[in-house]
């Protein structure tokens, strides 16, 4: 075999050696990436396994782990396996609590502005039934007797019947060290001297607006006197605020109630009430 045949054979054994291992490297890199990609399609949950289970080994090799660390690596595998969308449509917590709040607040507000207070009925004062009694003013207020109605109501409006003091029965001069007091006719104040701030009251006592001497005169005589102050009374109103006044209505009211009251049955009654409460006008 001459020379120029061994090179060719020579050249061509090599040349199929290299076609092998282009072949077998080939095959190595198709190896490669089906490797990766298997690697690819495989879940990050596996994934995470892979890695947990490497560094569980480890750390067993060197000290004991606690069962903690698994639960918490469990339950965060089960919120990696949980589809997004379904977060996304759960609620928060505090979301439905402010909800519900926000509903039961409306709900209340709306309850309280329904609900309106029931009118208070007018509480009217009956008469006492049982005669125990701790004076004859209260008796003759507090049963509801004619006689008392008439008393209380001319007290209120005196001056409009009636002249108390009289200035012709009154000093023309008041005492010597003592002056006038404001507003009271009859009155005086010490202002000099030993009694300096003492009162001086002289006014007719038995003349005075006061419920036992009102209690001593007859109905036919108070209901004269508070009929007589009432008109007064509106007289003044009249000039004042004119017609048509509240006051002016009450006041008519009275007149109308009084002018119904029989003075002969009034005096029984009253008489009956003190004797029944073992009173006596003193």
């Amino acid at each position: 075999m001459s020379s120029s045949e061994e090179e060719a054979e020579f050249d061509g054994g090599e040349g199929e050696e290299e076609e092998e291992e282009g072949e077998e490297e080939e095959e190595e890199e198709e190896e490669e990436e089906e490797e990766d990609d298997d690697e690819e399609d495989e879940p990050l949950t596996s994934l995470r396994k892979r890695k947990r289970e490497t560094v569980n080994y480890q750390v067993d090799a060197g000290s004991n782990d606690d069962d903690d660390d698994d639960e918490h690596e469990e339950s965060e595998e089960e919120e990696d396996d949980v589809p997004l969308a379904s977060l996304k449509k759960k609620p928060s917590s505090k979301e439905s609590s402010k909800s519900s709040s926000s509903s039961s607040k409306k709900k209340t507000t709306t309850s309280k502005k329904k609900a309106k207070p029931a009118p208070k009925s007018p509480t009217k004062a009956t008469p006492s039934k049982s005669g125990d009694y701790s004076s004859s003013s209260a008796a003759l207020y507090e049963s509801g007797c004619k006689k008392g109605m008439l008393i209380q109501k001319l007290l209120c409006r005196w001056w409009y019947a009636i002249e108390w003091p009289v200035k012709s029965e009154l000093p023309k001069s008041p005492p010597d060290k003592f002056d006038k007091l404001d507003g009271f006719e009859g009155v005086y104040v010490c202002t000099s001297g030993d009694k300096v701030g003492k009162i001086l009251d002289l006014r007719p006592k038995e003349q005075c607006p006061s419920f036992q001497n009102f209690a001593k005169k007859s109905s036919k005589e108070l209901k004269d006197l508070l009929l007589r102050a009432l008109e007064e009374q509106k007289k003044a109103l009249v000039e004042a605020d004119g017609e048509g006044t509240p006051t002016e209505k009450e006041i008519k009211e009275d007149v109308k109630l009084v002018k119904r009251i029989k003075p002969e049955e009034a005096d029984k009654e009253a008489s009956k009430v003190l004797k029944a409460a073992k009173l006596k006008l003193v």
